[in-house]
């Protein structure tokens, strides 16, 4: 069986784990106070230290890639293309939105603050994806009839479901890891004043 580590820090909440297969084996999260840099390579290490195995026997990465966090995109991206290029472990990526909520059987309509009423989103049901990610206007969500049969699930610490199952099967082969960058589906902040300059 594969032995697979996977990761998301997309959010306040920092979610790694460790599987055989398709079965979890270990995982550890912690709540984030926008300092996912910190400790992103330590808790890896944790994991792997408490299952008595190392970066060379692990045979696929899987990270979240986004939408989410600005920084929080970079720092996991940058750790995966890291552990990938010098382990030379293949890498995979999958949408956070579908990372974080996998774990869910209703149709469910995932969710991310993107402010100023705005929202990252999408819907899916056991693997099948219903309503493609994107950046939304909150209010224009009922207009997508998948949608208004969805339960919505807004993402936080308290509010998300993993299902390594679905994560490998919805999850996408990088076939040149340093051309790898993350799905923000937005224009940063910066970027938008820049802009606007031009």
């Amino acid at each position: 069986m594969k032995r697979r580590l996977f990761f998301d820090v997309s959010t306040e909440l920092m979610y790694i784990g460790y599987a055989r297969g398709e079965f979890i084996v270990d995982f550890s999260t912690r709540i984030a106070q926008r300092d996912h840099a910190k400790y992103l390579v330590d808790r890896i290490d944790q994991v792997l230290k408490r299952n008595d195995i190392t970066l060379n026997q692990i045979d696929e990465l899987i990270i979240g890639v986004g939408p989410g966090s600005y920084t929080g995109l970079r720092i996991a991206v940058m750790v995966g293309k890291m552990l990938a290029y010098t382990k030379n472990i293949p890498l995979r990526t999958v949408s956070s939105l579908y990372f974080l909520t996998s774990g869910y059987d209703p149709i469910v309509a995932p969710m991310m603050d993107a402010r100023r009423g705005h929202v990252y989103a999408m819907v899916h049901h056991r693997g099948e994806v219903l309503l493609q990610e994107g950046y939304y206007l909150l209010k224009d969500l009922s207009k997508h009839e998948s949608y208004r049969k969805a339960e919505t699930i807004m993402i936080n610490h308290r509010n998300y479901l993993v299902s390594v199952k679905r994560i490998i099967e919805q999850s996408i082969l990088v076939e040149d890891v340093h051309s790898l960058v993350p799905n923000y589906l937005r224009k940063t902040e910066a970027e938008n004043k820049h802009d606007q300059k031009s």
